[in-house]
C-alpha cells in the first residue's frame, strides 16, 4: 500500500533533499522506456477516459448513470457533471469505476477553479484507490497542478517529486511533465548537469506519451550543451535519442552532417541570455566545430559567420565571409535581396551592396521582372530609395494596359496625385482605365475623404460592366457610410443585400442618425436567425441602448442576453458589464459561465 501525500510545506533543506533523491529515478525510466513500458495507451494533457473493457463490466445502471456523467462533462456542462458523478458515488459506493468518479469530481471542481476543493476530491483517490496506478497517478498530478495554480510552488514541487519516486505512478503520461517541471527546479538549485540528465530521460522517455514534455526537455537538454557546457558529442548523442531536435525521427543518425543539427546549435548560441562572456565561448566553441561545413548551405553559413563574428569582435572579417558566400552560387536579384536582407541593420552597408551587384543585372531585365523587384524594394525591404531607382530605369513606352496600372500603382507609393494620373490616361481601354483609378483612389482612402469621394465617382461606370461590378454596390455603400452620408449608405447596403453585414452596416448608420428605436428594430430582425447572429443581434441591441444613454434599458437587454444566449462569448460579456456597473447578479446570472 502507498502512502498517501501529505501536504505540509516542504523547507528549503527538505526541498533539496526531495529534489536530489529523484536520481535514482532516472535509471528505472530508462528501463522502462527500453522495456515499453511507460504508459501508452494514455497522452499527456488528455483527459482520462473510463477504459472501454472495464465499463462493459458494469452492470446496466451504472453503465447508464455513468455514461451520462461523462457526456456532460464532454460537453462542458462541467457543473451538471458534477451533480452527475456526486451521485454516482452516492448510489454505487462499490462500483469498480468509483476511483474514475472521483478523479472525475475533482477534475470538475478543478475546471470550476474550486481548488482547494479539488484538491481533496484528489486526495481522495490517492487515499482510498493508491494501488489503481492509472487514476491516483492522475489525482497526484493534478493536485501539484492546483498548488502551483495556487502559487504555491513549494507543494507543487514536493507532489511532484514524490508522485515521480513511485515506480507505477512515474510511468503515467503526465509524469514526463512534473519531471520537467522538477528538472527546471534542479536548475534553479545549481545542479545543472544533473538537470540536463534528467531532461534528457524524460525527452527520450515521454517522446509520444507526453510530446510537451518531450519538446520542453528537448529544449532544456539543447541549451545546456549549447550554451552552459559546450558538449558536441554529448549533444550529437542526444540528438540521435531524442529523434532529432523535433522528435520527428527523420534521417537522424548522422548528426554531424545534418543541417538541422546545426541549423539549432548556431541558432542558440546567438541567442543566449545572461553573461555575455558565456556566449563568446559557447560561440567560439562551436564555430570552430562546425568548421567549413555546408559551404552551399548560404543560411548555416550566414549564423555561422555571425556566430564568430560574437567572440572575434571583427566586423571586416564578417563582411568578407559574408563577400565570400555571396560568390558561392551565381548571382541573381533573389540572392542580391537576400543579402541585403542580411544586411538590414546597416542601411548604408546595404545600399552600398545594392549599389554594386544590382545594376548590371538591371540592365538586362524586362519592365515586368523590373516592377516586381520594386515591389519587393518596398515590401518587405524597406529599400525606398532602391526603389524609385528602379522606378526611374524603366522605360513605360510600350507596355501594356495591365503593365501600365501595375506601374502606376506601384510608383503612386512615390508620386503625387497628378503624376500617377498622367501615367494611367496613357491606358488605351476606357474603362480599364476607370477600374485602374479606382483601384487607386480606394487603395489609398483609409482617413482620406477625398479620395473616397473620387472613388465613389469612378463606381457608376465600373457597375455597368459585368465584369467589374461584384461586390462594388457593398464598397460603395462602406465608403458613403465613412463619409457620413448615411442615408445614401443605408440605400446602398440594402441594395448590397450582403447579409448579416448589410443589416449591421444599416444599423450603424442608424444609429450615427440618432435613429435608435429604428436601429433596435432592425438588429432585432436578426435574432429570429438563430445562432451566434442571434447572440450577436441581441447585445447590438444593449450597446445601441448605451450609445443612446438609456442606461436602464441596457441593462434590461444585458440580463436578456444571459438569459436567452447563455455560455456564448456574448453572454460573457453582458456578465461583464454587468459586473462592471455594480448590478447585481441573481440565480443563472451570476452563475454565467465566462
Amino acid at each position: 500500500m502507498r502512502k498517501p501525500v501529505e501536504s505540509h510545506r516542504p523547507r528549503v533543506s527538505e526541498f533539496r533533499h526531495l529534489i536530489s533523491g529523484l536520481r535514482p529515478l532516472l535509471a528505472f525510466i530508462i528501463m522502462q522506456a527500453a522495456s515499453g513500458g511507460l504508459a501508452a495507451a494514455e497522452v499527456a494533457g488528455q483527459e482520462i477516459q473510463y477504459p472501454g473493457e472495464a465499463f462493459a463490466k458494469l452492470d446496466t445502471f451504472e453503465g447508464v448513470n455513468l455514461e451520462d456523467a461523462d457526456k456532460q462533462f464532454a460537453a462542458g456542462d462541467i457543473k451538471g457533471a458534477y451533480a452527475a458523478y456526486k451521485a454516482y458515488s452516492f448510489e454505487f459506493p462499490k462500483s469498480k469505476a468509483v476511483p474514475y468518479v472521483l478523479l472525475r469530481l475533482g477534475r470538475c471542481l478543478h475546471k470550476l477553479d474550486k481548488r482547494i476543493a479539488a484538491i481533496q476530491a484528489y486526495q481522495e483517490v490517492e487515499d482510498y484507490f493508491p494501488d489503481d496506478v492509472r487514476h491516483a497517478g492522475a489525482a497526484l498530478y493534478y493536485i501539484g497542478e492546483c498548488h502551483g495554480q495556487n502559487g504555491d510552488e513549494a507543494k507543487q514541487t514536493a507532489v511532484w517529486a514524490r508522485m515521480v519516486k513511485d515506480d507505477g505512478y512515474v510511468t503515467q503520461p503526465n509524469s514526463g511533465t512534473a519531471l520537467t517541471y522538477l528538472g527546471g527546479a534542479m536548475e534553479k538549485l545549481g545542479k545543472f548537469n544533473e538537470a540536463a540528465e534528467y531532461q534528457w530521460r524524460t525527452a527520450v522517455s515521454f517522446l509520444k506519451t507526453n510530446p510537451a514534455a518531450a519538446a520542453a526537455a528537448r529544449k532544456a537538454v539543447i541549451a545546456h550543451y549549447v550554451g552552459r557546457n559546450p558538449d558536441h558529442d554529448k549533444l550529437k548523442e542526444f540528438y540521435v535519442a531524442a529523434s532529432g531536435f523535433d522528435g520527428a525521427g527523420r534521417n537522424t543518425d548522422k548528426p554531424e552532417e545534418d543541417a538541422r543539427y546545426w541549423s539549432t546549435v548556431l541558432q542558440t548560441a546567438l541567442e543566449m541570455k545572461g553573461e555575455p562572456q558565456a556566449r563568446e565561448k559557447s560561440c567560439a566553441y562551436w564555430s570552430a566545430k562546425m568548421g567549413d561545413r555546408f559551404t552551399d548551405n548560404d543560411d548555416l553559413r550566414r549564423s555561422w559567420s555571425d556566430v564568430r563574428m560574437v567572440h572575434e569582435k571583427d566586423v571586416a572579417a564578417w563582411l568578407a565571409r559574408m563577400e565570400t558566400q555571396y560568390s558561392v552560387k551565381p548571382a541573381s536579384i533573389d540572392r542580391v535581396l537576400q543579402w541585403c536582407n542580411h544586411y538590414k541593420a546597416d542601411p548604408k552597408l546595404r545600399s552600398g551592396f545594392f549599389a554594386k551587384h544590382a545594376p548590371p543585372m538591371m540592365a538586362s531585365m524586362k519592365p515586368g521582372e523590373l516592377m516586381e523587384l520594386m515591389a519587393k524594394l518596398h515590401h518587405p525591404q524597406q529599400m525606398d530609395e532602391e526603389a524609385q531607382l528602379v522606378m526611374r530605369s524603366i522605360k513605360t513606352d510600350g507596355l501594356t494596359d495591365e503593365e501600365i496600372r501595375q506601374f502606376a500603382l506601384l510608383a503612386a507609393n512615390y508620386l503625387v496625385e497628378e503624376e500617377v494620373l498622367r501615367h494611367l490616361t496613357r491606358i488605351k481601354d476606357k474603362l480599364f482605365a476607370a477600374k485602374a483609378r479606382f483601384d487607386y483612389y480606394q487603395g489609398r482612402s483609409h482617413r482620406n475623404p477625398p479620395f473616397m469621394e473620387k472613388a465613389l465617382i469612378e463606381i457608376p461606370e465600373l457597375l455597368k460592366s459585368p465584369k467589374y461590378a461584384d461586390g462594388l454596390t457593398w464598397t460603395k455603400a462602406t465608403l458613403l457610410q465613412n463619409l457620413g452620408r448615411h442615408e445614401e449608405a443605408i440605400e446602398a447596403f440594402r441594395a448590397a443585400n450582403k447579409q448579416p453585414d448589410s443589416t449591421w452596416g444599416i444599423s450603424d448608420s442608424l444609429v450615427a442618425l440618432k435613429q435608435y428605436d429604428q436601429a433596435i428594430k432592425t438588429v432585432s430582425e436578426l435574432e429570429s436567425l438563430g445562432g451566434g447572429i442571434a447572440s450577436q443581434a441581441s447585445l447590438r441591441v444593449a450597446d445601441i441602448h448605451r450609445i443612446s444613454g438609456d442606461k436602464a434599458r441596457e441593462v434590461g437587454q444585458l440580463r436578456t442576453v444571459l438569459r436567452r444566449y447563455p455560455k456564448t462569448k456574448e453572454s460573457a460579456a453582458a456578465h461583464d458589464r454587468l459586473e462592471s456597473y455594480g448590478v447585481a447578479l441573481v440565480g443563472g446570472e451570476a452563475e454565467a459561465d465566462k
